[in-house]
């Protein structure tokens, strides 16, 4: 800061002028301002009107002064706040320890109305305080309607909350700006899009939330679905759509689409693995071995894309059904399966094909692990103790093939291939999916 008295010294101008100045550009902003004398009860007025002055002197002391201009200035359902807050007796303790006071109130002709007492200079006791009328019908505007808004904010977030009640993931696009707003995400799709600040664009949020947390067998399906032109042919404003997936990891997620407006679209992601689990499990999975049964090869794995497909058998079964009961068998069956899906991953799958045939899918295997691994299985059937059937000794054939494409398309070159283990029993035959028979 510079020395203020030296530049007022040297200023190039009447320091009248200036100050006259000032006190124009200042009290553009009021309605009224006057500087009042809390000792001599007396106003200065620096900007009044004839309004102002005929209430002014209309009275026998300042504060009748001031109270009849602020009676006749407020509106009935403000007049009893702006008496209360211009009683001058109480000033000295109201500006006791602040500069400034302020009371909002509602004008008969300005409309939002602001009163001010400012504390001039620090004597004690206090003496001489600036006493100001603004008008703040345009702020107060801002702030009703920024009021609105919010509020049309709080409905809107209510109305999210209701219709994506029990979404661990919740996201609002703009179509017209591509803009995205995160309402709540969880931590694991977090940490996998790397959002550490606001979110991309929607396509690009879309194209990177599909590369890396959908399973890649179901990314076209999503891109279908999460499509601005989809949306709007399909869906009107206020209905929902519902789409199950599976996430890069292999579990059921369920994503929830609601057309909030004509531009606008919410979208919900939550867990679903559980769930429908319990409910694949009544239906697909087969109840003596507890894997997949075929009507889950037909109706969900046939047309998958993997990189391997097996079928494996046990050697001898009709002679373990024939020489020990139909019992040993389902025993011999159940621990076989044990073994085939204790050996798999997750994203694998195992299929009780048929009889004592079962069928194995893999993605993303070599053809190195992939032998490794049956020859695992292979060795660890050997090893099979029924309980109650100390005699029987189980062995295993498999027959796969390793490539790229659909389940039911290398079907028939894994059985080929179980034909050929079939020969010798209790080995594994690998061929390329390419392979011409």
């Amino acid at each position: 800061m510079g020395d203020y008295k030296k530049f007022i010294a040297d200023f190039p101008v009447n320091s009248a002028e200036f100050f006259t100045a000032i006190t124009y550009a200042t009290t553009e902003l009021y309605i009224s301002m006057h500087v009042l004398d809390l000792e001599n009860m007396t106003a200065f007025p620096i900007k009044t009107n004839e309004f102002i002055d005929k209430f002014m002197k209309n009275a026998d002391t300042l504060q009748e002064s001031i109270t009849n201009i602020m009676e006749n200035l407020a509106c009935p359902e403000s007049v009893r706040t702006i008496k209360n807050f211009t009683t001058l007796s109480t000033l000295p303790e109201r500006l006791k320890n602040t500069n400034v006071i302020s009371e909002i109130f509602h004008g008969k002709i300005h409309g939002w109305s602001k009163a001010m007492f400012v504390r001039i200079g620090d004597e004690k006791p206090l003496r001489r305080v600036l006493y100001l009328v603004e008008n703040v019908n345009a702020q107060m505007t801002k702030l009703e309607q920024e009021k609105e808004l919010l509020e049309q904010n709080r409905k809107q977030q209510n109305m999210i909350n209701a219709l994506m009640n029990g979404y661990t993931s919740v996201v609002c696009v703009d179509f017209v700006t591509e803009k995205v707003e995160i309402f709540r995400i969880n931590d694991r799709i977090k940490n996998a899009l790397g959002l550490t600040k606001e979110p991309p664009p929607f396509k690009a949020l879309v194209e990177k939330y599909i590369n890396t947390t959908v399973l890649e067998e179901d990314r076209d399906s999503i891109r279908k679905v999460i499509d601005e032109s989809y949306i709007k042919e399909h869906l009107q404003v206020g209905n929902s759509l519902s789409k199950i997936f599976h996430n890069e990891i292999g579990q059921y997620v369920e994503m929830k689409v609601v057309r909030t407006g004509e531009e606008t679209t919410v979208f919900g992601f939550t867990n679903k693995n559980n769930e429908i689990t319990e409910i694949n499990d009544k239906i697909y999975k087969d109840s003596l071995t507890q894997v997949m049964n075929r009507k889950y090869f037909d109706d969900k794995l046939a047309s998958r894309h993997c990189q391997a497909v097996v079928m494996a058998d046990i050697d001898f079964f009709k002679d373990v059904n024939d020489n020990y009961g139909h019992q040993c068998g389902d025993a011999a069956l159940a621990a076989v399966a044990s073994i085939l899906s204790s050996s798999v991953r997750s994203l694998d799958r195992v299929i009780r094909y048929g009889g004592d045939e079962f069928l194995i899918s893999f993605k993303d295997i070599n053809h190195e692990v992939l032998k490794n691994r049956l020859e695992k299985m292979r060795a660890l059937a050997e090893k099979i103790q029924l309980q109650d059937y100390p005699n029987v000794q189980l062995t295993m054939s498999f027959g796969g093939t390793f490539g790229d494409g659909t389940v039911s398309d290398m079907l028939s070159f894994a059985d080929k291939a179980l034909y050929e283990s079939k020969k010798k029993r209790n080995c594994v035959t690998l061929v390329p999916f390419e392979e011409k028979y």
